[in-house]
C-alpha cells in the first residue's frame, strides 16, 4: 500500500509542478509505453507521458524528449500570493476539462502568447504618441487621479495560456486553447515611487464585466494568429483573493468561443468559494468537524505552530479540504507517532466522502503527507525520510 501511494503521490507532484513551475513535465495516462509520432511538418519526435494518477489529470506532450515550457514563462509570478498562483494555474486546468476531455486531449504549456505580448496586453491602454504609447493595453487608460475611489484601477493582473492537443494519424495538432484571466478584487498601488501602498477595492460585478470585455478582445486577437482561426478557445475569469489571505482565489465564470467566432456568446457562472478554518466562515458541520480534529491533534502533541484548513465549495457544497499542520520534531519516532495519530483523528472527525489532503511540515520542510480520495474511508500515508 505504501509503495502504491508513493507512486501516486510522486505522479501528482510531477503534474502540479508542470502547472506551477514551467519546465517540469506533468504526469500522463495509463501504464504502458509512451505513444510516439513524428510531426511531418517539422520532423519533431512527439511523445506523450503514459502514466497519470487518475483521470482528473491530462497526459503531457513531450517534444524531442523535452517538455516544452510556456513562451510566457514566469508571467503568473505577478500574482499577489503563492496561494493565488497555484489556484490560478490548477483551476484553469479544471475549467478546461469541461471542454477538453482528459481522455482525448493532451496538455502542453502555452506556445502562442509570448512574454512580450502578454506584458503589452497587461499594461494600461495609452493612445498618446511617444515611447509609452500602447494601443494593445487591456487595462484602462490612467486618468491621472490617485484617490482610491477616483482612480482608474488595474483590473487585469495576469494572463495564462494552456494548449490542448489531439492525436491524428500524422501526429499531434492543436485541439483547443484555454486562457485564464486573473482579475484584481483589490488593486494595490503607490501614490509615489517607493511610497506606501494603498488599495482600490473593485466591485465583484464590475470585475466580472471588465473580465468579459477583455476576454472578447483577447479572443478576437487570437483569431488573427496563425493556426488559431477555428480552434475552440475557452476563457476562465479568476478572482484573486487578498494578499493576506491563505486561501487562493477562485474562477467565477467561463465561456468558450467555437467555430471561429471572435467573441464568447455564452458565459457560465461558476459558484466557487474558499473558506479558511478556523478563522473564517460561520458555524457549519465541516467547521465544527475541523475544530474537533484540531483539538484532538493539539492535545496529543505539544510543539504545534499551527493547524489550518482550506475548504473549497462549489454551489455551496463542500468539494475538498486541504489541511496544513506546522510543528517541530526532534526525532523520526515523533514524526511516525504524530502521523499515525493524525491519521486516526482525520478518519474519525473530518467530513466523509470528499477528497482531503493533509500536509505535515516543520522548519526542515515536508515531514509527512496524508491523502484520501473521494468516497474512500482510509488515508494514504507517506512519511518522508
Amino acid at each position: 500500500m505504501k509503495s502504491r501511494f508513493l507512486t501516486l503521490f510522486l505522479a501528482a507532484v510531477l503534474f502540479l509542478s508542470a502547472c506551477s513551475s514551467p519546465g517540469k513535465g506533468q504526469s500522463g495516462n495509463e501504464p504502458g509505453t509512451d505513444e510516439e509520432t513524428t510531426d511531418q511538418s517539422t520532423e519533431e519526435k512527439v511523445t506523450t507521458t503514459s502514466n497519470r494518477p487518475s483521470k482528473e489529470y491530462y497526459r503531457a506532450i513531450i517534444t524531442d524528449g523535452e517538455y516544452k515550457t510556456s513562451k510566457s514563462r514566469g508571467i503568473t509570478q505577478s500574482l499577489n500570493s503563492t496561494f493565488n498562483l497555484k489556484a490560478f494555474e490548477t483551476g484553469l486546468s479544471e475549467v478546461s476539462q469541461k471542454e477538453f476531455s482528459t481522455d482525448t486531449y493532451f496538455y502542453q504549456e502555452g506556445q502562442y502568447l509570448d512574454e512580450k505580448t502578454i506584458n503589452q496586453w497587461l499594461r494600461r491602454y495609452n493612445p498618446e504618441k511617444g515611447e509609452n504609447q500602447n494601443l494593445e493595453g487591456l487595462n484602462p487608460k490612467d486618468n491621472g487621479k490617485l484617490d482610491e475611489n477616483e482612480r482608474a484601477p488595474i483590473y487585469l493582473n495576469s494572463i495564462l495560456e494552456q494548449d490542448y492537443m489531439v492525436q491524428k494519424d500524422d501526429g499531434y495538432q492543436l485541439g483547443g486553447i484555454s486562457i485564464g484571466l486573473a482579475m484584481n478584487a483589490i488593486d494595490y498601488y503607490q501614490k509615489e515611487k517607493y511610497g506606501a501602498y494603498f488599495e482600490t477595492r473593485i466591485d465583484h460585478d464590475e470585475l466580472l464585466k471588465q473580465g468579459k470585455e477583455m476576454a472578447d478582445k483577447i479572443v478576437e486577437r487570437l483569431r488573427k494568429m496563425e493556426g488559431l482561426k477555428n480552434v475552440p478557445i475557452t476563457v476562465g475569469i479568476f478572482e484573486q483573493s487578498s494578499q493576506d489571505s491563505i486561501a487562493g482565489g477562485t474562477y467565477i465564470a467561463s465561456g468558450t468561443s467555437k467555430n471561429g467566432q471572435s467573441s464568447i456568446d455564452k458565459w457560465e457562472a461558476l459558484n466557487n468559494s474558499k473558506v479558511v478554518f478556523p478563522s473564517e466562515g460561520s458555524d457549519s458541520n465541516e467547521k465544527n468537524s475541523f475544530a474537533n480534529f484540531k483539538s484532538e491533534v493539539e492535545t496529543f502533541f505539544p510543539n504545534l505552530s499551527g493547524i489550518t484548513a482550506e475548504a473549497a465549495y462549489t454551489d455551496d457544497q463542500l468539494v475538498n479540504m486541504k489541511i496544513n499542520i506546522v510543528t517541530q520534531f526532534y526525532g523520526e519516532s515523533e514524526v511516525i507517532a504524530f502521523t499515525q495519530h493524525v491519521n486516526d483523528k482525520a478518519t474519525k472527525f473530518l467530513p466523509p466522502n470528499i477528497p482531503i489532503e493533509i500536509n505535515i511540515s516543520s522548519i526542515k520542510g515536508m515531514e509527512a503527507f496524508l491523502a484520501r480520495e473521494t468516497g474512500k474511508e482510509d488515508f494514504y500515508t507517506h512519511i518522508f525520510d
